[in-house]
Protein backbone atom coordinates (compact mmCIF):
# COMPACT_ATOMS: atom_id res chain seq x y z
CA UNK A 1 0.00 0.00 0.00
CA UNK A 2 2.98 2.24 0.77
CA UNK A 3 3.94 2.31 -3.10
CA UNK A 4 0.13 3.19 -3.80
CA UNK A 5 0.45 5.79 -1.61
CA UNK A 6 3.10 7.08 -2.90
CA UNK A 7 2.48 7.02 -6.84
CA UNK A 8 -0.79 8.81 -5.96
CA UNK A 9 1.24 11.75 -4.53
CA UNK A 10 3.67 12.25 -6.95
CA UNK A 11 0.97 12.21 -9.65
CA UNK A 12 -1.23 15.04 -7.20
CA UNK A 13 1.99 16.71 -6.95
CA UNK A 14 2.38 17.24 -10.71
CA UNK A 15 -1.13 18.16 -11.52
CA UNK A 16 -0.53 21.25 -8.85
CA UNK A 17 -2.27 19.38 -5.68
CA UNK A 18 -1.31 19.52 -2.21
CA UNK A 19 -1.42 16.63 0.35
CA UNK A 20 -3.79 17.53 3.54
CA UNK A 21 -1.33 16.37 6.77
CA UNK A 22 -3.77 15.39 8.63
CA UNK A 23 -6.35 13.58 6.26
CA UNK A 24 -10.02 14.28 8.13
CA UNK A 25 -12.39 16.42 6.90
CA UNK A 26 -15.68 17.37 9.62
CA UNK A 27 -18.60 16.82 7.44
CA UNK A 28 -22.20 19.26 7.10
CA UNK A 29 -23.28 16.85 9.58
CA UNK A 30 -20.78 17.41 12.09
CA UNK A 31 -18.99 13.67 11.90
CA UNK A 32 -15.22 13.44 11.31
CA UNK A 33 -14.47 11.77 7.96
CA UNK A 34 -11.00 10.12 7.67
CA UNK A 35 -9.19 9.31 4.16
CA UNK A 36 -6.54 7.47 3.50
CA UNK A 37 -4.95 10.22 1.59
CA UNK A 38 -6.66 13.63 1.02
CA UNK A 39 -5.37 16.02 -1.22
CA UNK A 40 -6.48 19.95 -2.20
CA UNK A 41 -5.97 22.98 -4.45
CA UNK A 42 -7.73 26.38 -4.08
CA UNK A 43 -11.10 25.30 -3.99
CA UNK A 44 -11.71 21.54 -4.37
CA UNK A 45 -10.83 18.37 -2.14
CA UNK A 46 -10.36 14.94 -3.23
CA UNK A 47 -10.20 11.88 -1.27
CA UNK A 48 -8.69 8.47 -1.77
CA UNK A 49 -10.13 5.30 0.48
CA UNK A 50 -8.03 2.15 0.25
CA UNK A 51 -9.28 -1.23 0.35
CA UNK A 52 -7.84 -4.95 0.15
CA UNK A 53 -11.05 -5.64 -1.79
CA UNK A 54 -14.39 -3.78 -2.57
CA UNK A 55 -17.73 -4.52 -2.29
CA UNK A 56 -20.75 -2.75 -2.63
CA UNK A 57 -20.37 -2.05 0.88
CA UNK A 58 -16.90 0.02 0.62
CA UNK A 59 -18.58 2.08 -2.04
CA UNK A 60 -21.58 3.03 -0.02
CA UNK A 61 -18.64 4.14 3.15
CA UNK A 62 -17.03 5.88 0.76
CA UNK A 63 -19.81 7.84 -0.71
CA UNK A 64 -21.05 8.68 2.35
CA UNK A 65 -17.89 10.35 3.16
CA UNK A 66 -18.07 12.30 -0.33
CA UNK A 67 -21.71 13.76 0.09
CA UNK A 68 -21.04 14.72 4.03
CA UNK A 69 -17.68 16.51 2.84
CA UNK A 70 -18.03 17.66 -0.20
CA UNK A 71 -14.76 15.93 -1.33
CA UNK A 72 -14.18 14.32 -4.66
CA UNK A 73 -14.08 10.87 -3.50
CA UNK A 74 -12.50 7.52 -4.88
CA UNK A 75 -11.74 4.31 -3.98
CA UNK A 76 -8.56 2.32 -4.45
CA UNK A 77 -8.23 -1.28 -4.59
CA UNK A 78 -5.19 -2.97 -3.46
CA UNK A 79 -5.78 -6.29 -4.58
CA UNK A 80 -7.92 -5.91 -7.91
CA UNK A 81 -10.99 -7.94 -6.32
CA UNK A 82 -13.83 -5.75 -7.34
CA UNK A 83 -17.29 -6.79 -8.00
CA UNK A 84 -19.02 -6.13 -10.85
CA UNK A 85 -21.55 -4.19 -8.59
CA UNK A 86 -19.77 -2.25 -6.60
CA UNK A 87 -18.24 -1.03 -9.96
CA UNK A 88 -21.50 -0.30 -10.52
CA UNK A 89 -22.60 1.07 -7.81
CA UNK A 90 -19.63 3.76 -7.38
CA UNK A 91 -20.52 4.77 -11.08
CA UNK A 92 -23.76 5.68 -9.90
CA UNK A 93 -22.34 8.12 -7.12
CA UNK A 94 -19.62 9.63 -9.13
CA UNK A 95 -16.98 7.96 -8.71
CA UNK A 96 -14.36 5.56 -9.82
CA UNK A 97 -13.08 1.67 -8.38
CA UNK A 98 -9.31 2.34 -9.36
CA UNK A 99 -6.98 -0.80 -9.59
CA UNK A 100 -3.76 0.31 -8.10
CA UNK A 101 -1.70 1.16 -11.28
CA UNK A 102 -4.43 3.46 -12.57
CA UNK A 103 -4.33 5.41 -9.23
CA UNK A 104 -0.59 6.07 -10.25
CA UNK A 105 -2.02 7.87 -13.23
CA UNK A 106 -5.20 9.16 -11.71
CA UNK A 107 -3.98 13.09 -12.40
CA UNK A 108 -2.18 12.51 -15.33
CA UNK A 109 -4.27 14.34 -18.16
CA UNK A 110 -3.18 13.99 -21.32
CA UNK A 111 -2.57 16.58 -23.92
CA UNK A 112 -6.04 16.92 -26.33
CA UNK A 113 -4.60 17.53 -30.44
CA UNK A 114 -6.63 20.91 -31.19
CA UNK A 115 -9.11 19.73 -33.61
CA UNK A 116 -10.32 21.95 -36.81
CA UNK A 117 -14.15 23.68 -36.71
CA UNK A 118 -13.66 22.11 -40.76
CA UNK A 119 -12.30 18.77 -40.59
Amino acid sequence: MEYEKLALRVSAAKAGLKPVSSPVVQGASGVEHRFTLLFSNESSLYGFDFYESVTELEVIKSFTKKYDSGAFVNVVCLSGSVTDAARSLAATYGMQVLSPKAAETFFVFEPVAPQSAFS
